[in-house]
């Protein structure tokens, strides 16, 4: 079943066309990752899908039509989160920050206690809580915004290269994180980003450029089209051009996006 679905989506700046007739569905529960370059109309659809940007299209979202009346009750439902945060935070302290949203749905302070704690400990960020937000470095920030929407349990969560800041390693703990929320919790994650690493747990790869899909398909079906991302500018991973160059001379035969899997496969 469709959580989002958009059909024939047009929209411009000025005289210039970012989509024409773009259609695009995304099932509920799945983890859809969108990849493009610099001006591929990410950012764009984003702020489409928030209702920041008007468009002409058929946008509907848990079955509502995204418009003027339903927006706000849709938005409640989703955790945007985009690759600046430092316009999202309005308190003095991490803890306040992320108790600020469930304080104003009145949720019981007990109950807002017990969920800083788990969040934050899964994030690692427990040690920040009494730190202004504003004097964080950029990773720590895109930590605690990503820890701010999980404490709202979001049914779609939309990640605008909101994970680039962040220390690699960590970055991959976290999509470790995103995965088992993905799974257990049935949240669908939508990831648009330029970084095809952030793709590794994802159900699915869609490829933007100009405005236009020109791959779209799961794994490792997606990365047999490596000349097509390098050409639009996107860098195919370490592991997959390794794990193609080992297929060749029949070592492995599979395309891994996991650099230690492609180790083990070739130490067996």
């Amino acid at each position: 079943m469709d959580i989002l679905s958009i059909k024939n989506l047009t929209f411009r700046y000025n005289d210039k066309f970012i989509f024409d007739n773009f259609n695009l569905s995304i099932e509920r529960g799945s983890w859809v990752t969108i990849a493009g370059s610099n001006g591929a109309g990410k950012t764009t659809l984003v702020k489409i899908l928030a209702g920041l940007e008007k468009s002409y299209s058929n946008i509907t979202i848990f079955g509502l039509p995204l418009n003027k009346k339903n927006v706000y009750d849709i938005r409640e439902k989703i955790g945007f989160l985009f690759d600046t945060p430092d316009n999202f935070f309005a308190c003095e302290t991490v803890e306040d920050e992320l108790a600020f949203s469930l304080e104003n749905m009145a949720v019981a302070p007990k109950t807002i206690r017990k969920k800083i704690k788990e969040v934050s400990q899964k994030l690692n960020i427990d040690s920040l809580l009494k730190e202004n937000p504003s004097n964080l470095s950029g990773g720590e920030k895109q930590k605690v915004a990503l820890a701010c929407a999980l404490m709202l349990e979001p049914r779609i969560l939309i990640l605008d290269d909101a994970l680039l800041m962040i220390d690699v390693n960590e970055r991959d703990d976290i999509l470790k994180l995103l995965k088992e929320y993905n799974e257990g919790k049935r949240v669908t994650i939508i990831s648009f980003t330029h970084d095809l690493y952030e793709a590794k747990y994802s159900d699915r790869l869609v490829v933007l450029n100009e405005g236009i899909i020109i791959i779209d398909g799961k794994f490792p079906w997606v990365f047999n089209e490596e000349r097509v991302m390098r050409k639009i500018g996107l860098e195919v991973p370490f592991a997959v051009e390794l794990s193609q160059k080992l297929k060749v001379y029949k070592i492995i035969d599979t395309l891994e996006l996991d650099l230690e899997r492609l180790v083990s496969l070739v130490c067996k």
